[in-house]
């Protein structure tokens, strides 16, 4: 049998493994901190690179060509509108058939730009653009060529389809190149382009076709959508981030991946109306925009028909509503930023009082539903000066009263868009293109629906009740909005939406 060990041998034995243990262990918290460090290391690496690789004066220069792009598809829209009678009887049609013209240019701004922004975030912003306007351009000679109803039907959906892709591709431009705090600035500006071009285009297009006919309403738009794609081609540089990112070092945030033709599903995008936070926010979009755009359409009525006044004077009144947009979109966005540095700062005092060091060092999580605490202010001021407008209308009183509320209707309106689109693009920062694409298809399809009601409401009960109608369907989806701004972050854990669509 084996000899037992002494009390001497047994206390060095012991002595030897607790001495390995303690070695053991100071190697592992040696190399955890090691660990910690180099996780340091790489974040204060990856801090200190850009967000985008673009100088300040690059960023500058792409949102103004996106804006200026962005007006193509609102100008294509309102600067036919003064000459739709002078078409109705060029072409020998209806009243009834030559709307379908305007119908199928909205209902096209509806589907497309669920194309493109899946095409855009597959494939780059750039060679969207530089198609897009090609289509566009070619839409616009079919119609400035067209002999027939029908042809110039299928050359404005032609039309719709080239120019509906800054609409949403647009969006996905600014998220690319502006970090989070200050994307809603650059929004405000890139927005100046969709929303002038309700006041602005009525403008131009009303002297064009008063003075040199229709067609050249389209030839205009033709030689615009060439000098924007020749823009496209030569100046506008490429700026998805999961492109830009294989040749330049950049921050690897909001980089989606590049998903297979089955997941680029434009149908797939739709399906986020089935979170309650989205849901109730596509539905203030979709109000507001269907009664911005039913009262753009009506104001030349009210001008020439209620306050007597020609085609190009009427169209100098869309002045009153294209300043107000200026203002309320170049505030609104930057409102939001505002909003977000003030919210993340509120927070960060909130864990210096709770002594919580940890979170002091690291980046606070501010929640996206911070772009929406001043959207009250819009939204009162739209909904305000629309009502008013309506009665005013309806009573023939004062037409500076009515461009007043024009000034309060498209400032409230764009300051209210700034809050929702940044909101939006928030909630999905890697697919900024195709959240865009989904708010506007649901916009516009309230829009079209709307559009072709108008004139039975006007006929059957008047301006002034047509306008509280839509006064009182805009309440409606502001108190769904007033829910998304105290219970969205609540709503969007227990429901969704995920990260990504």
């Amino acid at each position: 049998m084996a000899d037992k060990p002494s009390d001497k041998e047994s206390e060095s034995v012991h002595e030897s493994r607790i001495s390995h243990s303690s070695t053991s262990h100071s190697a592992s918290v040696l190399q955890q901190s090691n660990i910690t460090k180099d996780a340091t290391d790489t974040s204060s690496v990856e801090s200190e690179l850009p967000y985008s690789p673009f100088s300040t004066k690059t960023k500058v220069m792409i949102v103004v060509i996106t804006a200026l792009a962005g007006l193509v598809s609102p100008l294509s829209a309102n600067m036919y509108y003064p000459s739709i009678q002078v078409v109705r009887d060029d072409l020998h049609t209806t009243q009834s058939a030559v709307t379908w013209t305007v119908t199928a240019f909205v209902l096209g701004m509806a589907v497309f730009p669920l194309m493109w922004s899946n095409l855009s975030d597959r494939y780059g912003r750039k060679i969207v653009y530089i198609i897009s306007m090609l289509v566009f351009t070619c839409g616009s000679i079919g119609c400035a060529l067209s002999k027939s109803l029908v042809a110039l039907i299928i050359s404005r959906i032609i039309q719709a389809a080239g120019s509906s892709a800054v609409q949403s591709s647009g969006a996905g431009t600014i998220s690319d190149i502006y970090p989070r705090e200050q994307r809603g600035t650059a929004l405000g500006i890139y927005y100046l382009g969709p929303l002038l071009g309700p006041c602005i285009g009525p403008l131009i297009g009303g002297y064009i076709g008063q003075d040199v006919g229709w067609r050249w309403v389209f030839w205009v738009l033709t030689i615009w959508g060439g000098v924007m794609m020749l823009l496209a081609i030569f100046v506008l540089p490429e700026t998805h981030r999961r492109i830009v990112a294989k040749k330049h070092r950049i921050q690897q945030v909001n980089i989606p991946p590049k998903l297979s033709l089955r997941k680029n599903n434009p149908l797939l995008d739709l399906t986020t109306a089935r979170y309650p936070a989205v849901a109730l926010t596509l539905f203030h979009f979709a109000m507001l925009f269907g009664t911005y755009f039913t009262n753009s359409t009506g104001q030349p009525l009210a001008y020439e028909n209620v306050y007597d006044l020609s085609q190009g004077t009427s169209g100098l009144c869309f002045l009153a509503s294209g300043f107000g947009c200026i203002v309320g979109s170049t505030c609104g966005g930057r409102v939001t930023d505002l909003l977000l540095v003030r919210k993340k700062r509120i927070l960060i005092e909130k864990a210096k009082q709770n002594q919580e060091e940890e979170a002091i060092s690291i980046e606070v999580d501010v929640p996206a539903e911070a772009r929406l605490e001043a959207v009250w202010v819009g939204t009162m001021l739209f909904i305000i000066g629309i009502v008013i407008c309506g009665w005013l209308i309806d009573k023939h009183l004062s037409l500076a009263g009515v461009l007043v509320m024009q000034f309060c209707i498209g400032s409230g309106m764009s300051f209210t868009f700034q809050n929702l689109g940044s909101y939006l693009i928030d909630v999905f920062p890697t697919q900024s293109a195709r959240i865009t694409g989904v708010q506007n298809f649901w916009r516009s399809i309230w829009g079209a629906v709307i559009v072709q009601v108008f004139p039975t409401m006007l006929e059957n009960v008047g301006w002034g009740w047509s306008y509280t109608i839509m006064f009182f369907l805009t309440i409606l989806s502001f108190a769904g909005i007033m829910v998304v701004v105290f219970k969205g972050t609540a709503l969007r854990a227990k429901y969704g939406p995920p990260t990504t669509i």
